[in-house]
């Protein structure tokens, strides 16, 4: 018999999927790596069972202790998952801009929910980070510490990135990812460029988030954060899972594209991914422009577009934010 013991067996191991008509016009191969596939849907399932089992063997993690973060939504989805398989309960703040769909998926898994205002700085103490870290000091909470706990890059430097470079058999040229915690892309790039030197590392920032600024012109003075709608990425706080220096440089993505670029994705190879994973196609895209049919890019589609079906895959929810429906997108279908 074939089986495995516990859900947390199947985390990692990720197809890559070769992009067909969406990039069919780019001389480059582009990958995207399916994170969604993983069991509680993101990219985040890596971190959160790494940081746990590793918790367990250092002794810091007991029994009966409570797991705390705080989260845009997946990497409290991905540790609520790890706890219920391990036998822990869980706790986590989120904030207000966070989709329904993750706040039930979190309760789904018997984990609990601070909802806290998305428009207040990190140190406010109102703030999900300042939530989740007030609990994580107290006797019986297990803190993850997901934008500052090195595990989260160490375990995408063990997994993800050796699952890339040996999935394109070492051909990979340029690795395309969002920073939120700067894990995914500190220990994926790490390990790529231990590799080779030559592999370009290229971060993806939302609009308002500072990563643009602190890796490009290496400041985060004078410039204007605010809220992005893409849930996932950004940050207005120095984080130190991440580490600019496996990062070659940084772009903006814009909501507005990143949302479109999703939506045509799911309309034109049937790959439904957040917002997250526009920001992702949208970027590899541009760097694309300028490469040769040599090029080998590889992104990410990080969660799935399941979990925004109320918001960004929904065409009300899209124009009350002002952004236009393409009218490809609803041409009906002709049945003959």
């Amino acid at each position: 018999m074939k089986y495995v013991n516990k859900i947390t067996d199947v985390i990692g191991n990720t197809p890559l999927l070769k992009l067909g008509k969406t990039v069919a016009h780019l001389k480059p191969t582009i990958f995207m790596k399916l994170e969604y596939l993983n069991p509680a849907g993101a990219v985040k399932d890596r971190m959160a069972y790494y940081i746990v089992r590793e918790g367990e063997k250092s002794g810091q993690l007991k029994k009966g202790d409570i797991l705390v973060d705080n989260s845009s939504g997946n990497a409290a989805i991905a540790t609520s998952m790890v706890a219920a398989a391990l036998g822990y309960k869980a706790v986590f703040a989120v904030a207000d801009k966070t989709s329904r769909e993750k706040i039930d998926l979190i309760k789904a898994y018997g984990a609990d929910v601070i909802v806290t205002p998305t428009d207040v700085p990190w140190n406010d103490p109102r703030s999900s980070y300042m939530r989740a870290y007030e609990l994580g000091q107290q006797p019986g909470y297990f803190y993850i510490s997901q934008y500052h706990n090195q595990l989260n890059a160490e375990a995408h430097y063990h997994h993800t990135g050796r699952e890339i470079w040996e999935d394109t058999d070492g051909k990979i040229t340029h690795l395309v990812a969002g920073i939120g915690t700067g894990g995914t892309i500190s220990g994926t790039g790490k390990f790529l460029k231990e590799k080779n030197p030559g592999i370009k590392v290229i971060g993806v920032d939302p609009e308002g988030s500072m990563f643009y600024d602190w890796v490009n012109n290496g400041t985060t003075e004078g410039i204007e954060l605010y809220p992005c709608k893409v849930e996932g990425i950004g940050t207005d706080m120095i984080v130190k899972a991440f580490h600019p220096e496996y990062v070659d440089y940084v772009i903006r993505a814009w909501d507005r594209d990143s949302f479109r670029i999703a939506r045509w994705l799911a309309r034109e190879e049937g790959v439904l991914g957040g917002g997250t994973t526009g920001s992702h196609l949208w970027a590899a895209m541009e760097v694309a422009r300028d490469l040769d049919e040599n090029a080998v890019i590889v992104t990410l589609a990080c969660d799935s577009g399941q979990r925004y079906l109320s918001k960004m895959y929904s065409d009300e929810w899209m124009r009350e934010q002002g952004y236009e429906i393409e009218e490809e997108e609803n041409k009906p279908v002709s049945l003959k």
